[in-house]
């Protein structure tokens, strides 16, 4: 998905566990990672789930985020 910008929203309802965001600015790429620890804080998760990011320069310039959910699901 290329993308200037994610909200709250999209982090909550993480399809799959992880999500793949293609930013034209690494500021862009910062400020989603910014919003990403919001949203831990704000919105947290199960016990023993947790958000985690990767960020990576693209061939093009822009980079890619990736936020996934790691750990175990507890029954």
């Amino acid at each position: 998905m290329e993308a200037k910008s994610i909200t709250v929203q999209d982090l909550r309802n993480l399809a799959e566990n992880k999500l793949s965001v293609q930013m034209p600015s690494f500021a862009a790429a910062i400020s989603t990672r910014n919003l990403v620890s919001y949203v831990r804080k704000a919105y947290p998760l199960p016990k023993g789930l947790n958000y985690e990011t990767s960020t990576a320069e693209m061939q093009n310039g822009g980079y890619e985020i990736t936020i996934s959910i790691t750990g175990e699901r507890k029954s």
